[in-house]
């Protein structure tokens, strides 16, 4: 990955900082997707980013797989607590 790659996803993790904390990201049917949680959820398509600055994120270790459990179930990455983001 050259620091063009690095930079988006760092970019991508900065903007799910700017979320707040009860927000993640997933992929549906290939888009990268913002969730904030809450009843109900919502979810907002990530258009300039795709699903290899989302994987990007994850090796560089920036983002972390977690689980919510509820009326509805899903995986989502959210920031890794030990990350620091310096877009």
């Amino acid at each position: 990955m050259d620091e063009q790659q690095k930079d988006r996803a760092r970019k991508l993790v900065k903007e799910l900082e700017d979320a707040g904390i009860n927000s993640g990201l997933l992929t549906i049917h290939g888009t990268v997707v913002l969730r904030s949680s809450g009843a109900p959820y919502t979810d907002s398509p990530m258009l300039f980013f795709d699903e290899t600055d989302l994987h990007n994120a994850i090796d560089l270790d920036l983002l972390e797989k977690t689980k919510v459990v509820g009326s509805y179930e899903w995986e989502w990455y959210v920031v890794k607590k030990s990350s620091q983001v310096n877009p």
